[in-house]
C-alpha cells in the first residue's frame, strides 16, 4: 500500500511528467485569453467557424496518412522499418488527439477537462505538439531504404503545412515566465505547491530492494490510474534502474520524484545502431 507520509526535505524532483500534451496543463508560458473571453475577438485572427473548418480539414489529412500507413503495419520483417511505421501511427494518433482537443475547446470553451482555462495558450500548446509529430515520424524512416516513406511524405508535408497555418490563426501572446527563475504564472496552484513543498505525499513507491510497492518504474507507471485529474506521485528510491519507461498517453498527471540526480538513475539501453528509432530509444518516452 502506498505511503501517505511526506518525503523528507531534500528529496529532489526527478521528473515532473505533465502529460497534458498534452493533458491537464500547458507547458508553454504564454499569456492567454481565458474561457470567459470572446473566442473570435480575443483568441483568433479569423472567425471561429473558419478556424473550426481548418481544424477539420487537418484532421482529415492526418487520418488519410494514417490510413495509408496502417496498410503496412506488420507487413515487413525489418525491425527498424516496423518500428518506424509503428512510431508514425502513434505520432499521427497524438496529432489527431491534439487537433480534436483544439476543435472541441474552440467550439465549447468550458467543455474540456484537460484545459488550463487559458484558451489561446492551450491552442498553441496542442497545435505546436501536433506540428512536430510529422517531423519525428519522417526521421524514423532514416536508414530503412523503404518506399513507405515516399508514399506518405507528401501527406506528412501537407499536415505540417496545415498545422502551421492553424498556428498563424491563433492570436500571439506575451511571455509569462516567472521573474528571476520563479515558477511561471500558468502553473496551477496545486502544482505550484507540489513544486515548492519540502515534502510530498506519494501514491506509489519504487524500490529495488522490495521495500516499496514496485521494484521497477515501468510497473509503477502501468499501475497508475488512467486519465487522472489529479497528480499521481511516484517516489523512486535510490538505485540504478535499467529500463526504458514508456508512458502511454492515457496516463495523465504523473509526477515522479527521486533521491537526487546522482542517487536515482534510470538508464535505458536502446540505440539507433540496434535498430531502434530515435523516438523509441528514449529512456522516458510518451507512447
Amino acid at each position: 500500500m502506498a505511503s501517505d507520509n511526506p518525503l523528507h526535505a531534500g528529496k529532489q524532483l526527478l521528473l515532473l511528467v505533465l502529460l497534458c500534451a498534452f493533458f491537464s496543463c500547458s507547458f508553454i508560458p504564454f499569456a492567454s485569453c481565458s474561457i470567459t473571453d470572446d473566442l473570435q475577438t480575443e483568441c483568433l485572427k479569423v472567425s471561429a467557424s473558419e478556424f473550426a473548418g481548418s481544424l477539420k480539414d487537418t484532421i482529415d489529412a492526418v487520418q488519410q496518412v494514417a490510413s495509408i500507413l496502417s496498410q503496412f503495419a506488420n507487413a515487413f520483417g525489418d525491425f527498424r522499418l516496423s518500428n518506424a511505421i509503428s512510431d508514425c501511427l502513434d505520432l499521427l494518433d497524438f496529432s489527431a488527439d491534439e487537433l480534436n482537443w483544439s476543435l472541441s475547446a474552440s467550439q465549447n470553451q468550458k467543455g474540456k477537462n484537460n484545459s488550463t482555462g487559458k484558451l489561446s495558450s492551450d491552442l498553441r500548446t496542442w497545435l505546436s505538439a501536433a506540428l512536430v509529430n510529422q517531423d519525428t515520424c519522417s526521421n524514423g524512416f532514416e536508414g530503412t531504404n523503404s518506399i513507405v516513406q515516399g508514399l506518405v511524405s507528401a501527406g506528412l508535408d501537407q499536415v505540417t503545412s496545415l498545422v502551421q497555418e492553424l498556428l498563424t490563426q491563433v492570436q500571439p501572446n506575451s511571455n509569462q515566465q516567472g521573474p528571476n527563475g520563479q515558477i511561471p504564472s500558468w502553473v496551477k496552484t496545486k502544482d505550484r505547491k507540489l513544486l515548492q513543498a519540502n515534502g510530498v505525499s506519494v501514491d506509489a513507491i519504487v524500490a529495488q530492494d522490495g521495500t516499496g510497492n514496485f521494484t521497477n518504474v515501468t510497473d509503477a507507471v502501468l499501475a497508475a490510474p488512467d486519465y487522472s485529474m489529479r497528480r499521481y506521485v511516484i517516489y523512486i528510491k535510490r538505485g540504478t534502474y535499467k529500463e526504458n519507461v514508456e508512458i502511454k498517453k492515457k496516463k495523465w498527471n504523473l509526477m515522479m520524484i527521486g533521491d537526487g540526480m546522482d542517487a536515482t538513475v534510470i538508464s535505458g539501453n536502446r540505440s539507433f545502431v540496434d535498430g531502434w528509432t530515435t523516438f523509441r530509444s528514449a529512456t522516458f518516452g510518451k507512447q
